[in-house]
């Protein structure tokens, strides 16, 4: 089974790319959904993220309130910092799992989908990474046209992650993501080509 782990910043298009893969018969491990579904299922690492940001992550009826936790989390670096170190743990061992019975199962090509791969260090359970980069202005577009966050939200996210120089120097891949769809998977169609050929040699 060939390990792939997909990362980009906000509004890179790393997911439209790791839909690429799935279309092709890879199975997703999406990152920030196995978070989201630990944070409601694992009541110890809500319980710890409750102990590091207190009422101001609850909505009306005391529950952990994504929105509010991103937002309070992405407002300053040291948050940041305290709640990857919190999750990223838990979330690298249900990836591990995930490995495992996909490995079980026969699948070929299991793909992960993580905008913080490198700053977790998942890159080191992986046989490859890409890199999918884009420059800001059309970051910031396609980030605004989801509707969820203001500018300066979106701005301020992408100032906490990685640069697209510093997430290219670490990638196995890199594919630029400026132009359409189409441009983006004659990329990942080469990257498709060379992995299963180097697999199957």
């Amino acid at each position: 089974m060939i390990r792939i782990g997909i990362t980009g910043g906000l509004g890179s298009g790393k997911s439209t790319a790791a839909q690429f893969f799935a279309d092709r018969g890879a199975q997703i491990f999406n990152a920030d959904m196995e978070a989201k579904l630990i944070l409601l299922r694992h009541v110890p690492i809500g319980r710890a993220v409750l102990d590091a940001f207190g009422d101001a992550v609850l909505n009306e009826v005391g529950e952990i309130d994504f929105g509010r936790l991103a937002a309070f989390a992405f407002a300053k670096p040291e948050r940041q910092k305290r709640l990857n170190e919190i999750i990223h743990p838990e979330v690298i061992l249900v990836a591990d799992r995930a490995m495992m019975e996909a490995s079980r199962r026969g699948i070929p090509l299991f793909v992960m989908d993580v905008p913080l791969l490198f700053e977790a260090r998942i890159e080191q359970y992986l046989d490859y990474t890409i890199a999918v980069v884009a420059d800001e202005s059309v970051r910031l577009k396609r980030a605004m046209n989801r509707g969820t966050l203001t500018e300066a939200d979106i701005e301020k996210r992408i100032r906490l992650q990685l640069t697209d120089e510093e997430r290219a120097a670490l990638a196995d891949f890199v594919v630029e993501n400026n132009g359409t769809i189409k441009e983006l998977e004659r990329q990942l169609q080469d990257i498709y080509d060379s992995l299963i050929e180097t697999h199957l040699a």
